[in-house]
């Protein structure tokens, strides 16, 4: 039977349609099942290195393959990696996407659990910036990176370190604020003053000022110190109270004997100072508790302190010999 051209080209040009559409979704599923291979293959590197110790570079790994194959479970062994990394902020991040993502209520669940568990052990840096400062077109960057005044005035989540922030402003001088924040449990604020007038006639900028910040007074191991001297003073309690039955025991022997070489009630003298003798024992070990608390907390409190100065470097060692305890102070100026 014959067809007539205009059916003819129409037919052939419906066949061409579909070779055509079908070569592409060929290509597409081929494109996506090397993209999966390669996620895979990412994902079971990031495995091994994790075996062998290399965290960062497990981690690296990790974010590679949610980047060639995003899904939930990536993200929640990403979060595990950073979280042992101790990048909390970045892990608490990557266990936020993959609630978001999760369909299954397993990696639902468990990315949750995650997240309520990090929560408290999350650090805050808070740069504020005042309207007049605003008012002078400040620009800030962080660590290099532009950093939006959105976030400016409020909490942000941070992994530990140290933070450098660079104000500019056409016409003033730049300036440069560093702060360190530690890894758990911080919460640090810089308040970034307005930039001062250049004296360029030009109106270009000068060399910006440096300035070191302290992070916040009460660091994680000030907050351990102020643990220890409460167990330090805890420990005082017991002692005190074993020393003074020590004593009333040894008087009570001493009473019942006044005369150690004829004494009638020799088996009750001998079982008050057996007593006082064990009391006394006790209370020598609750005051060495303190004191080696109280030491404790002498130096988490020192070392713990911010630093304002990198060249200042100070720290304490305990010193413990026989009858003696103390610390040992070395530092550099």
């Amino acid at each position: 039977m014959s067809m007539r051209p205009e059916l003819a080209y129409a037919w052939i040009s419906i066949r061409a349609s579909v070779a055509v559409t079908s070569a592409a979704v060929g290509m597409i599923a081929g494109a996506r099942s090397a993209h999966a291979d390669s996620a895979a293959a990412l994902f079971d590197r990031a495995n091994r290195l994790l075996e062998d110790g290399k965290v960062a570079e497990a981690c690296e790994a990790f974010e590679a393959a949610n980047r060639a194959e995003p899904g939930a479970g990536t993200l929640i062994y990403l979060g595990a990696c950073r979280e042992k990394n101790h990048q909390l902020a970045s892990a608490w991040s990557a266990y936020r996407e993959a609630l978001a993502r999760a369909k299954d209520p397993l990696k639902r669940d468990t990315a949750a659990a995650a997240l309520t568990a990090l929560q408290p052990r999350l650090s805050y840096l808070t740069v504020t910036v005042s309207e007049r400062s605003r008012a002078a077109g400040l620009t800030l960057t962080r660590n290099g990176t532009p950093f939006d005044s959105t976030s400016w005035n409020r909490p942000l989540p941070v992994d530990g370190g140290d933070y450098v922030l660079v104000g500019h402003a056409r016409g003033r001088q730049d300036r440069e604020i560093t702060a360190h924040v530690e890894v758990e449990a911080a919460h640090v604020r810089i308040d970034f003053p307005e930039l001062a007038e250049t004296s360029n006639p030009g109106g270009a900028s000068t060399p910006h000022a440096t300035e070191h910040t302290a992070s916040s007074s009460l660091t994680l191991r000030r907050r351990l110190a102020i643990g220890l001297a409460a167990a330090s003073a805890a420990s005082l309690v017991p002692g005190i109270a074993f020393g003074i039955a020590a004593r009333r025991n040894e008087n009570k022997a001493s009473d019942l004997c006044p005369n150690h070489n004829s004494c009638g009630q020799a088996m009750e003298a001998n079982a008050a100072m057996q007593t006082a003798r064990s009391d006394a024992r006790d209370a020598n070990v609750a005051f060495g508790i303190a004191a080696a608390a109280a030491i404790g907390a002498g130096v988490l409190w020192f070392v713990g302190a911010p630093v304002l100065q990198d060249d200042l470097r100070m720290s304490l060692v305990p010193s413990v010999a026989p009858q003696t305890v103390g610390l040992a102070v070395h530092g550099s100026f």
